[in-house]
């Protein structure tokens, strides 16, 4: 967002304090019909198949997605859980799915059609509600131990009165404000072990809403500070058109969107534990729960080598880049910048990204405009940096986002497969505030306003040196935050400009990066980042075997994913966790406790993972008392 002068660095010295205060991919037959999670869908409404978007990132790795219209009683048959997307049900779907909860499936049902209430214990109240909130309550046996904080809901929820169901969660229209209606439920049904779960609210909506901003708001100027960035989908005191903050700013110290999908995670787990445990992928390598994800731009003034040089000095002698234990980042560049392509094969080499920003005169685009110019960019980037890796990961110069989904979508049908154009800014309304403006720390997908998926994940900057950012209180507190009782684990990416190596920027980087090593969070690019989420998603879990001791399921680790951990439930029934086998090899695990749920944690490996449950010599606790991830 910097110009080519060095005017901003030199009022930046007045900082020296560091206390600033101014397309949806359907997965394989085969693969699907080895996983006992299904995704129902359908065309009709895209945001039904974000589901498996949100399943592959919580771990639920091979979850398989069909289509309403394709589902009949051979496609339930095997399966422990469906999660059916909002939709509209013919009258023998409806039948299909209750006959099948009758015969002991577990359903959850995302803004069900009302065909399905009876099923559900539901009886609807007639009308709706837009941006409510969700008050959890953390006393049901399913989300015991489970964070209490109230969550916003985007989008519609429906009215319901409960008529034998349990309600897990309330709606309430305003944060605090108590309701009798629900906006999540649970209920047995059946005598064959049946289970019927209804999120009153389209969840996956509700997510992409949280991440991406309003909707309505796109393609405005809305904070007076032109051009349209991405936090003018969040900016609501538009000079005229007065409205709630998208973020409730007493929220904004919570990752919402992520803490959202746990709470589905969560259901899933509790409700499988009758038929078998279910295995997941935690979200980090090497049992980390933070990154920090260091990037800097660089407008041509030239610091990107010196900024590289002083992160090699930092790192542990003997450090290995593929384990994060070196400190590397990115620099964002004009391809004028005073920076060889020697240089940046050298640095390349050594594990440093070396990537586009994007020049657009800080001026809006169209389709068209932004089309050619990211195309010229790239051929002129190509043409001098031959010897490294095209661009992968992009920021825009200005942070120009001049709609809802044109920049991902051009970026992607470029190669651009990482974008960290959402940016916490401009200090006015950080007002020094740490926290998460699209309420998360977990790279994902873009979605269309239709909510079709754009091959495209988006990062959000958290941290930025333009932003009026105290140092280092702001990165101390979102790291204590990730790795800290509140458990917020993820990614958090920070944006020091690598014009200068020298000066305030680089007290600021290497305040940012003393955070990080105090805390024993790695440092890395945002094409590591890129790499580890790719490959971790890639990593599949199939064939699943469960004969009421041992869980048994076959893992095809993507290269790419080493340090890739499983996490199964402790406990299953009366019996808990005894061994860990992966292809016959004892593998030693540890138990560790988050949002609630206890785990017996392990490395993978390609191959046969068996994991032997059975009898402990003291009673099975359901909730122990372990909190090393957080509970």
């Amino acid at each position: 967002m910097i110009d080519r002068t060095i005017a901003y660095f030199l009022l930046g010295a007045a900082f020296l304090n560091l206390g600033f205060v101014a397309v949806t991919r359907v997965d394989d037959a085969v693969a699907w019909q080895r996983n006992p999670v299904l995704v129902v869908g359908t065309s009709r409404n895209p945001f039904s198949a974000y589901y498996s978007e949100i399943l592959r990132t919580e771990g639920f790795n091979g979850a398989g997605y069909l289509d309403i219209d394709h589902v009949d009683a051979a496609a339930l048959a095997s399966r422990d859980v469906v999660i059916l997307g909002e939709t509209a049900l013919t009258q023998p779907q409806a039948d299909l799915l209750i006959e099948w909860v009758s015969r002991g499936g577990r359903l959850i049902a995302m803004r069900p059609d009302k065909q399905l209430a009876g099923l559900l214990g539901l009886t609807p109240a007639g009308g709706a509600i837009g941006e409510a909130y969700l008050a959890p309550d953390v006393q049901q046996p399913a989300l015991r131990g489970f964070p209490a904080d109230t969550l916003q809901i985007h989008g519609t929820a429906d009215l319901y009165k409960v008529n034998g169901t349990a309600q897990l969660a309330a709606l309430q229209e305003e944060d605090g404000a108590p309701s009798s209606y629900p906006a999540l439920t649970l209920r047995s049904a059946g005598s064959k072990g049946g289970m019927a779960a209804a999120f009153t609210f389209d969840l996956a909506r509700s997510i992409v809403y949280t991440r991406q901003g309003n909707p309505e708001w796109a393609g405005t100027e809305r904070d007076g500070k032109a051009p349209i960035r991405s936090n003018d989908l969040f900016f609501g005191a538009k000079e005229g058109d007065l409205q709630r903050d998208w973020v409730d700013r007493r929220k904004i110290g919570i990752p919402q969107a992520d803490e959202m999908q746990r709470l589905l995670a969560n259901l899933i787990l509790h409700m499988s534990a009758g038929q078998k445990p279910l295995p997941r992928l935690w979200y980090l390598p090497f049992g980390k729960k933070a990154a920090l994800v260091m990037t800097g731009d660089d407008h041509a003034n030239g610091g990107t080598a010196g900024r590289f040089d002083s992160y090699i000095e930092k790192s542990p002698a003997g450090c290995r880049v593929d384990r994060w234990e070196c400190v590397r980042s990115t620099s964002y560049i004009y391809v004028d910048t005073p920076f060889t392509a020697e240089e940046a094969q050298y640095y390349d080499r050594k594990g440093f990204e070396v990537a586009l920003h994007l020049p657009l005169d800080c001026q809006n685009f169209t389709h068209f405009t932004l089309r050619g110019q990211l195309a010229s960019q790239l051929r002129l980037f190509a043409r001098k940096y031959n010897s490294i890796p095209p661009p992968a990961t992009l920021r825009t110069d200005c942070i120009v986002f001049s709609d809802w989904i044109t920049q991902p979508t051009v970026e992607a049908a470029n190669g651009i497969r990482l974008d960290t154009n959402y940016y916490y800014w401009p200090s006015t309304w950080v007002n020094d505030q740490p926290g998460y403006m699209t309420g998360s720390l977990l790279p994902m997908r873009f979605a269309g306003a239709d909510g079709s998926v754009v091959h495209n994940y988006q990062a959000a900057t958290q941290i930025t040196d333009e932003s009026g950012q105290s140092f280092p209180y702001t990165p101390d507190t979102l790291l204590d935050w990730a790795v800290g009782p509140k458990g917020y684990a993820g990614f958090v990416v920070a944006n020091i400009h690598t014009d200068l190596a020298l000066g305030v920027l680089q007290v600021i980087s290497d305040t940012v990066v003393a955070s990080a090593q105090q805390r024993g969070v790695p440092v890395i690019s945002a094409r590591q980042m890129l790499q580890w989420v790719e490959a971790r998603e890639r990593t599949q879990f199939t064939d699943y075997t469960w004969d009421g001791s041992t869980l048994g399921f076959q893992v095809a680790l993507s290269p790419g994913a080493e340090g890739a951990e499983a996490m199964v439930p402790r406990v299953s029934g009366r019996l808990g966790v005894a061994s860990v086998t992966v292809d016959g090899a004892p593998v030693r695990f540890r138990e560790e406790s988050f949002r609630g749920i206890s785990y017996a944690i392990f490395p993978v490996g390609n191959g046969e993972c068996k994991v032997l449950y059975r009898a402990a010599a003291a009673p099975v606790m359901a909730q122990p008392a372990s909190t090393s991830l957080s509970e």
